[in-house]
């Protein structure tokens, strides 16, 4: 029996997902802690790797990984991914596209309109047992009518286009390759350019993908585009944004407030200074990863593993990175 190896330690209900997933199908091996040192001992028992977490998959790993047949990513992003050293070893890397889409757009909206309606503030006031209805409730504002600015249109962008019609809000979108119109027609959306888009937008929500090599999408210069009071959210990736740009834009009210379900070091630090504003809602990279897409994600990895295994390649091309 083939072996597959998670690089990620899960238990509890992450872990019965998983094994469900498998079926038994494979000699599953899940790390004992989710550190360097434990993936470099498991890794050459491996014909597959499931990639999880944010452990780099590297040349080190790879060379250890005699037996390894084939990699395949539980999600879409390549950033712990060594691609240069993935394509000189030869081996096949698979991606999960689009299966936690509708997780994150529908997170991205609820980050929206929890900024809009400042629900965290909100909630600590009721628990603190204030009633300020009026003087509450006219700090806050509704989505429809606003203008939004979606960077990036690819699964997830369309998917939150779609959930924000029913709002009635503008939508603006920038990307590197841009749609066709009869797409734009159809998701209603404008295409802008992307300093054209921040200047316009009363939110601006980050869907698109990291180069590390070109660094933060959004610094001091970007943040001062933006409109006076403007939100802006980011389920994307920590390092688009330049953190401490983004806390001297709420400093300045720049930004009215934001919402991050991702950082430039995960897990973020007991000591950020983000943590200890009420004028930004915090999660842990969890927008998608409800328990539904999770099934999903698991169940689609794993059955990628089990068509490569049978020989049954040109059924997962589509999903094929490297």
């Amino acid at each position: 029996m083939k072996t597959l190896l998670l690089t990620n330690h899960y238990e509890g209900a992450a872990l019965d997902i998983l094994k469900n997933a498998v079926n038994g199908d494979f000699n599953l091996c899940v790390l004992d802690t989710a550190d360097r040192e434990c993936l470099l001992k498991a890794v050459p028992g491996a014909d597959y790797l499931l990639v999880s977490g944010r452990l780099q998959i590297d040349d080190e790993v790879l060379t250890k990984a005699s037996k390894l047949k084939m990699i395949q990513r539980t999600g879409v992003g390549l950033d712990n991914m060594d691609l240069d050293a993935v394509k000189r070893h030869g081996i096949p890397l698979y991606v999960n596209a689009g299966v936690n889409a509708g997780s994150v757009a529908e997170y991205a909206v609820m980050l929206m309109l929890s900024c809009l309606r400042r629900s965290y503030f909100v909630n600590t006031q009721m628990r603190k047992g204030i009633w300020k209805k009026q003087a509450t409730g006219l700090t806050t504002y509704e989505l429809s009518g606003k203008t939004v600015g979606l960077v990036g249109a690819g699964k997830i962008g369309r998917y939150v286009a779609g959930l924000l019609k029913a709002f009635g809000v503008k939508l603006l979108y920038t990307d590197k390759i841009r749609l066709d119109e009869a797409v734009e027609k159809e998701s209603g959306l404008e295409y802008v350019m992307f300093e054209e888009l921040l200047r316009r937008s009363d939110i601006v929500s980050l869907h698109c993908s990291f180069d590390k090599s070109a660094g933060a999408l959004m610094g001091e210069k970007e943040f001062a585009l933006m409109k006076d009071g403007a939100v802006f959210i980011n389920t994307a990736r920590g390092g688009l944004v330049d953190e401490q740009a983004l806390i001297k834009a709420l400093d300045d009210g720049k930004l009215s407030c934001c919402g991050l379900d991702v950082f430039c070091e995960e897990p973020l630090s007991p000591e950020h200074p983000l943590l200890k504003r009420e004028d930004v809602l915090l999660s842990p990279h969890i927008a998608g990863v409800s328990f539904d897409a999770f099934s999903r994600m698991m169940q689609a990895g794993v059955d990628n593993i089990r068509k490569f295994n049978a020989g049954r390649i040109e059924e997962i091309e589509k999903d094929r990175v490297v």
